[in-house]
């Protein structure tokens, strides 16, 4: 491998000519590809809308799933490891989309279950599944341990795609160049244990369900409406995936060097 610079702009690499990227493309490249995540980013409410339409339409049937929902507190020994459901409409500070009934969620810190339940017991039993992960199996709390580093990480590579790339395409790799060209790959992975975590829930909630007597027609609703959950945190992965990836992909455009070709005559 041999380098030799002719100025600042042209430098010849392995025999082979390389212009080095300005400072203007290289902030056009940042800015498109800003642009780029953010408009794949705007997609993601498409992936909640069908879950959220038959949210809205189980308000009706809330009758159907409640007493179920009661039961499999007392059928799953939560209880015992202090888990207590709280009713979101008589508690203050909560979640708009809570307190109408738009939504769910399980407390880890305070061991509480939260929901509206003249609205939204359909959604309790995938909450005592996050319980049942949390208190009641090492591998459901690993995957739920390593939500907020997976976002965390999602996030930095979301980052790592708008640095510029200075080194020719076929260049040695180092450890940096590596994460670079994979970062989309990575935020994707990222993302993996918060779905898988998500899946697991709903699975123990479903058992849950039909341990309690839920009728079979309300245990398949129960699968279906879960499903459109899974697939909105699926959605997520992906377009996490792919807006890390596309932001890469435009900025390595317009900031690493570029092959000089020569014509001759």
């Amino acid at each position: 491998m041999v380098t030799s610079v002719q100025n600042n702009r042209y430098y010849t690499y392995n025999g082979e000519e390389y212009r080095r990227r300005s400072e203007g493309e290289e902030v056009l490249g940042y800015i498109l590809a800003t642009a780029a995540s953010g408009l794949v980013v705007k997609a993601l409410p498409s992936f909640s809308n069908p879950f959220l339409k038959q949210m809205k339409q189980e308000h009706g049937n809330n009758h159907l799933y409640k007493d179920a929902f009661f039961k499999s507190i007392e059928n799953s020994g939560l209880k015992e490891k202090g888990v207590e459901f709280v009713d979101a409409a008589s508690v203050l500070n909560v979640s708009p989309d809570i307190k109408a009934g738009l939504n769910a969620c399980y407390i880890p810190t305070t061991k509480q279950v939260l929901l509206n339940s003249d609205k939204a017991t359909i959604s309790g039993f995938h909450e005592l599944g996050h319980a049942m992960n949390h208190l009641k199996s090492n591998f459901g709390k690993i995957l739920q341990k390593a939500r907020v580093p997976g976002y965390t990480i999602a996030g930095l590579m979301g980052t790592v795609a708008i640095f510029s790339r200075s080194k020719p395409k076929g260049a040695p790799r180092n450890p940096w160049d590596w994460v670079q060209d994979n970062c989309g790959k990575i935020a994707f992975a990222a993302m993996l244990p918060t779905v898988a975590e998500e899946g697991l829930a709903s699975y123990k909630g479903i058992k849950l369900a039909k341990s309690a007597g839920l009728s079979e027609p309300l245990v398949k609703n129960l699968k279906k409406f879960y499903g459109k959950a899974l697939l909105s945190y699926i959605g997520y992965a992906l377009v996490t995936g792919i807006s890390v990836y596309a932001a890469s992909k435009i900025t390595e455009i317009f900031t690493r060097p570029k092959a000089v070709k020569h014509e001759y005559y």
